[in-house]
């Protein structure tokens, strides 16, 4: 696994620098364009200028405009006149016997002429670029990108024509540092909208490969920390989300689980007429799993339908004594999605409840809010449970699920007000808002259940509103196991 993070960090590392070191060539390759336009144009400019000097010579007035034209353009160094592939004479030098430049000629575009590191002009050393417009020429120095050259680009660069048959200025670095990561290559090409020329970079090293062995050795170092914390984390998380599955479904497949019941009293005579069951699981390693998260579980390992089964089966064997004995108490039993589309659900609970000897009626089925499913699937579930002689419970009301629609196009016996509206009884203003709703419940002549009741003012305002009803919170009771509901039922009873 640590190998595997190793090499997945190199990759990202390899990637990372490699894009990055692109957008550092193309940033490159756009402040080069920019002086290279910026001397154009002054080019350009000049030349057009010069040219329109009458009967250019050698003399005072020619040499007035020129000297003018270099002082005001800062990427040119000189302007000459030529005749022939002669140089005569220039702003800067005065006249000079004529230098023949032809043999440095490259090429011509547009009625400009280009030459290249012409080095016997003036009596220095020096090196020039000359462009040339009718009889005049600039001249610029070969190092114009002198002061981007100084930041050691690791790539090749060049400025040359869009036909690539002139090559302006070029620059290759000095850099080999031989490092052992195969290298990549980064070409780019960037060229003017206004000018006859394209800037070239190219790394032939590109990625991990561009980097001296100093910078790559902590790049390393780095990759191995993170290479461990990744293959750490990723195996901590695989074998704590691979244990709690594994052991839900141990847990599921030896019947491991277990149910609770939480009571459901009435409002008139606080009496206990009848009880959800919950299914729960508690694990010698993870405790007490919260069963959002094995239903969960058992979803994404298909082990849902299994679960649905249990659940039914187990809380009506356990709760048939109670039932057989009183044929008013009631068990409620929470279904999802896979209950209603499952053809076999409903004939299991009806066969269940044949062979334990219990009246269908005495089982709710209560439509959760897990169910995401068309209106027209839950109506005909309904009617089908209700055909069967089950009670229909819409379960959650006021949570978005279970909405109006559900009130009028379902058929149903019960209908539970989620804890949310419960709650708003204890605010003044939100009672308000909650007391329509309330009066819109109550006169549906179906039987209401109140979730989460936890506080007496919450009941006495039930009991206000719905004498009739039923309660079922932390109020009365929590959640149960079958031990402890069956001493509460005996001091009900007594």
């Amino acid at each position: 696994m640590f190998l595997a993070a190793f090499a997945l960090t190199l990759g990202i590392l390899e990637v990372t620098t490699y894009y990055l070191q692109q957008d550092e060539q193309i940033r490159f390759a756009k402040e080069v364009l920019d002086e290279a336009e910026q001397a154009t144009e002054q080019i350009s400019d000049a030349l057009h200028v010069a040219n329109t000097i009458f009967q250019p010579s050698c003399d005072h007035a020619t040499m007035t405009v020129i000297r003018q034209l270099v002082h005001e353009n800062s990427e040119i160094y000189d302007i000459g006149l030529m005749e022939g592939e002669s140089v005569l004479c220039s702003a800067n030098w005065g006249v000079f016997d004529p230098v023949n430049v032809a043999d440095k000629f490259q090429t011509a575009f547009k009625g400009y002429r280009f030459y290249t590191q012409v080095d016997h002009l003036f009596p220095v050393d020096d090196k020039y670029d000359l462009t040339r417009l009718n009889q005049f020429v600039t001249l610029t120095v070969p190092d114009q990108y002198q002061h981007l050259m100084q930041r050691m680009p690791k790539f090749r660069f060049s400025v040359e024509s869009a036909t690539d048959e002139h090559v302006f200025t070029q620059y290759t670095p000095g850099n080999d540092y031989g490092n052992p990561f195969p290298p990549l290559s980064i070409k780019t090409k960037t060229c003017s909208d206004r000018f006859n020329y394209c800037v070239h970079t190219h790394n032939a090293k590109a990625g991990l490969a561009n980097y001296s062995a100093h910078v790559l050795l902590a790049l390393l170092a780095i990759a191995l920390l993170f290479s461990f914390l990744l293959a750490y984390s990723f195996w901590t998380f695989i074998s704590r989300h691979n244990s709690i599955e594994h052991r839900f479904r141990e847990a599921l497949s030896q019947k491991k689980l277990y149910m609770e019941y939480q009571p459901v009293v009435t409002v008139k005579d606080k009496r206990i007429a009848g009880v959800e069951s919950l299914v729960r699981w508690e694990d010698n390693h993870y405790g007490r799993v919260s069963p959002e998260l094995f239903i969960g579980i058992a979803e994404k390992l298909s082990l849902y339908p299994q679960l649905a089964y249990f659940v039914a089966e187990r809380s009506i064997s356990e709760m048939a004594p109670i039932l057989q004995e009183n044929p008013d108490f009631s068990l409620g039993i929470n279904i999802a999605a896979f209950e209603l589309q499952d053809p076999q659900f409903l004939p299991f609970l009806s066969k269940l409840t044949l062979e334990l000897s219990i009246q269908p009626s005495q089982i709710k089925i209560e439509i959760t809010e897990r169910i995401d499913l068309p209106l027209n699937e839950l109506a005909d579930f309904s009617r089908r449970a209700k055909s069967m002689g089950f009670m229909v419970v819409l379960d959650d009301f006021g949570t978005g699920v279970a909405n109006l629609v559900w009130l009028t196009e379902m058929d149903f016996d019960f209908i539970k007000v989620d804890r949310v509206f419960v709650n708003a009884l204890n605010y003044d203003m939100k009672r308000n808002i909650v007391r329509p709703v309330m009066d819109l419940i109550t006169g549906l002549n179906k039987q209401v259940v109140f979730e989460g009741v936890e506080t007496e003012h919450e009941f006495k305002i039930i009991e206000e509103n719905c004498p009739w009803g039923y309660i079922q919170g932390w109020y009365f009771y929590k959640s149960m196991p079958k031990s402890e509901l069956d001493a509460v039922l005996a001091r009900d009873n007594a």
